[in-house]
């Protein structure tokens, strides 16, 4: 009887050793998480059309920098640093054909990255390019857009 109870807390011990060892985890960090819950305003701000391709915790200055010799709105500049998701997707699109849009090269582009404000959902540009910056940052948050 003893050597059942010991063989039984060793197991028990043993067990729980390794579970902590295996906790489950995601990827994503605090802010990231909480970019989840902004998806129902980018595809509206896309009206649905696209393919999605990722988001990130991302302040919109991390694109601003990489897209030079652009006038910037001034709505999209005034928040640069502010927290912001941003929610990438893939197809075919005008600045005219989403919500609050701007081309900063060219009127079209395959890629729309739909920016919002993270404190309160609101919907601050949908960027529309026609390719990634090879420096800029997506490139590694969201490599199905290279």
């Amino acid at each position: 009887m003893k050597a059942k109870l010991v063989a039984f807390v060793a197991v028990v011990t043993v067990t729980g050793l390794l579970g902590g060892c295996t906790a489950a985890r995601n990827g994503l960090g605090t802010h990231d998480s909480a970019c989840f819950r902004v998806y129902p305003e980018a595809v509206a701000a896309v009206h649905g059309h696209g393919r999605f391709a990722g988001e990130r915790y991302l302040p919109p200055r991390a694109l601003i920098i990489e897209l030079h010799d652009v006038a910037v709105p001034d709505a999209l500049q005034d928040v640069s640093r502010v927290a912001t998701c941003l929610v990438a997707f893939t197809g075919r699109f005008t600045a005219s054909d989403v919500e609050q849009g701007w081309a900063p090269i060219g009127s079209e582009g395959r890629i729309a990255i739909v920016i919002v404000r993270q404190r309160d959902l609101v919907l601050l540009a949908t960027v529309v390019l026609n390719r990634i910056p090879p420096r800029l940052v997506f490139a590694h948050v969201f490599p199905r857009l290279r």
